[in-house]
């Protein structure tokens, strides 16, 4: 395993503090002492490619890999280069099928090499490809995006619903709207011991909603009971406590209380919010969870989240030009949201545009990858198999 320069350690922090150009000109410092440093080439590549220069990350990922074969962030590099130049599908392929023979456990690797084998219309590969990375992780919802996209083309939207249901359930970013509805942005550092929370409403509500935040969901429930044994009909507590019984799949208790709590406040977002997923749970009340969509959508414009719901639940009555408005909406209020960019594809190919539906879903591919922060993973995992 090679060691790193002094010089490429310097290019390295530079590259994480995001001073690319720097970084840039660090990588070619120490290529110029020694150009048969796989680090330095690797570095460069994933430079190169933030900057979306893909030939020059090409070749910068090739002569790492051709220095070192098993220099895994330059195979990742390599195959999101490939990928978004486009049209070189077959590389794409290899590359994948090349880290995840280097990185085996590797999920991502695996959904990627799903994903060029649907491009290259190696359809059986591909969905072989994504159920592997469900083997290695059964909450990936990328892959689960994937393989409901890949039955819509085949079976059609009957049978491709409850895949799209089941990824968006995987999907974080839905308990992301919640708190967002909620008001809690962060997960707190400590625990929340409803014994030393202040006995008045607003320090509950705030202690319930971060232990929530944290998935202490007794903690949650306990203090949102102890508002309600003062005020039985106090909204916000009744929301948080439809929130709780959600989350144990309790949804008939769910239901209850979200109803209660709209009762008092018909605009309640987050009582709207536990209401619609629960109505979008059951079979038949699809016409139930886009109405309850359709108030949540008014009640938070600005959350990307909250359109992409009503269009999932306009895709399951199939109001197709409708479900794609709320999609476009979303994609508009957050470009990264990867569950608005897979609904989009679905709408695109019930209207026969398959190209639309395939950049769609590179771009999904693009926003993922960059949030993950794969290659600085692999990459210290790389560098600590060579030491210094």
């Amino acid at each position: 395993m090679p060691r790193r320069s002094s010089q490429v350690l310097i290019a390295e922090d530079l590259a994480r503090g995001g001073q690319t150009g720097a970084a840039v000109t660090a990588c070619y410092e120490a290529l110029a002492v020694d150009d048969r440093e796989p680090f330095a080439h690797c570095l460069l590549a994933h430079l190169m490619l933030d900057g979306d220069f893909y030939d020059e990350a090409i070749a910068e990922a090739t002569t790492a890999i051709e220095l070192d074969p098993d220099c895994s962030p330059a195979y990742l590099a390599l195959g999101l280069a490939y990928d978004r130049r486009g049209g070189m599908w077959d590389q794409s392929v290899l590359v994948w099928h090349e880290l995840a023979e280097v990185v085996p456990d590797l999920v991502t690797a695996h959904v990627q090499l799903g994903e060029a084998f649907a491009a290259a219309q190696f359809e059986e590969q591909a969905v072989e490809s994504w159920q592997r990375a469900l083997e290695l992780d059964p909450t990936e919802a990328r892959a689960t995006y994937n393989l409901a996209i890949a039955a819509l083309k085949h079976e059609g939207m009957a049978n491709a619903l409850p895949g799209f249901r089941k990824a968006g359930e995987l999907d974080p970013s839905q308990d992301d709207l919640f708190f967002a509805l909620l008001g809690v942005s962060v997960v707190p550092d400590r625990p929340v011991d409803p014994a030393k929370v202040r006995a008045d409403r607003d320090s509950r509500l705030g202690a319930a909603g971060l232990a929530a935040r944290a998935d202490d969901l007794f903690a949650a429930a306990e203090l949102a009971r102890l508002v309600l044994d003062e005020e039985p009909d106090d909204a916000d507590a009744l929301a948080i406590a439809a929130y709780t019984y959600l989350k144990q799949e309790a949804t008939n208790e769910a239901m209850a209380c979200a109803l209660r709590a709209l009762a008092s406040r018909p605009d309640l977002p987050t009582a709207l919010y536990t209401l619609g997923v629960v109505y979008s749970k059951r079979t038949g009340l699809s016409r139930h969870a886009a109405r309850v969509f359709v108030a949540l959508a008014k009640a938070a414009h600005t959350q990307a989240l909250s359109h992409v719901l009503l269009a999932e639940a306009l895709l399951g009555l199939q109001r197709y030009s409708q479900a794609k408005k709320a999609y476009a909406t979303a994609v508009r209020l957050d470009p990264a949201c990867v569950r608005a960019r897979f609904g989009l594809a679905a709408v695109h190919l019930t209207e026969g545009s398959h190209a639309e539906a395939e950049w769609e879903i590179r771009r999904a591919a693009y926003y993922d990858t960059k949030r993950q922060g794969l290659f600085w993973k692999l990459y210290d995992e790389y560098a600590e198999g060579g030491g210094e």
